[in-house]
């Protein structure tokens, strides 16, 4: 560990391309969050025919709450914040896929002796997957999740898989989520990353560089597969395993339903 980045104030230094990849993605979610709500301020749905992008956010929310209902159960979907969280992890990963190979350049320049100077300004931004900071991020707030949910039903019981059936053995099993769903993501972005970038060698090696010139007929299928079907699937794969393992931890579907069925005062359908 650099721990003379621990107390560095020159950001410039210590900022990544990855970190402003995760940044503008942020930002444009926050963008078309925004972009939304005051399109539905002012959409009528008596009066007005919903535009495309009301269409496409309804959609979009109501493909969110039927896999929570599959996947977590009828009490997940009621509550917004589960959603919501399911929703922004979703767009999160699947937008760091594409926007990394819209070729946007980073425009931020940082300074002379930074990682970001001069020659690299115009570096087209990379996705931060690439780096196992970022999937560990997300992952670290999916295993507290997973914690919260099992501390929140199990109550005391929480402690007994730390010593049952055999002591401390609980303590290295509880970390497989977070291992499981970070490395996955960060292994195939790697992955993908590097069989592109030793095509583009290749080509840039043939002719002294103008082999280059097979790059739009060629690339297109690799970022194709490589960065816009593969990350749909590590989307699918991460927010899918993500809700099991924080759905596990609690009440099953079936104990779900009979509870709100109760609640409503509703008798249970054969």
């Amino acid at each position: 560990m650099n721990f003379d980045n621990i107390l560095n104030t020159n950001l410039g230094e210590i900022i990544s391309l990855e970190f402003i990849t995760s940044m503008v993605v942020f930002l444009l979610i926050i963008g078309l969050s925004f972009f939304i709500y005051f399109k539905q301020k002012k959409y009528n749905p008596i009066k007005d025919k919903p535009s495309k992008s009301i269409a496409l956010a309804e959609m979009f929310i109501e493909s969110i709450d039927n896999k929570l209902d599959d996947t977590m159960g009828p009490s997940y979907r009621r509550k917004p914040k589960w959603g919501s969280f399911i929703g922004l992890l979703t767009a999160y990963i699947m937008l760091s896929f594409v926007i990394s190979i819209t070729g946007i350049p980073n425009f931020i320049y940082l300074g002379e002796n930074t990682r970001l100077n001069s020659s690299s300004l115009f570096a087209p931004l990379s996705n931060p997957f690439t780096t196992l900071v970022f999937p560990l991020s997300i992952g670290l707030v999916t295993f507290a999740l997973i914690q919260g949910v099992s501390i929140r039903y199990k109550k005391w019981s929480y402690l007994k898989q730390f010593v049952s059936p055999i002591p401390f053995v609980g303590l290295l099993t509880v970390w497989s989520p977070l291992l499981s769903l970070s490395l996955r993501l960060f292994g195939n972005a790697f992955a993908g990353f590097c069989l592109s970038t030793i095509v583009y060698q290749g080509l840039y090696g043939i002719g002294n560089g103008y082999g280059l010139f097979f790059v739009p007929v060629l690339m297109p299928f690799f970022h194709a597969f490589f960065d816009l079907f593969s990350g749909y699937i590590q989307m699918l794969v991460f927010t899918t395993l993500s809700m099991i393992d924080i759905a596990q931890e609690g009440p099953s579907i079936e104990e779900q339903v009979s509870l709100l069925s109760i609640k409503s005062g509703m008798e249970i359908p054969n």
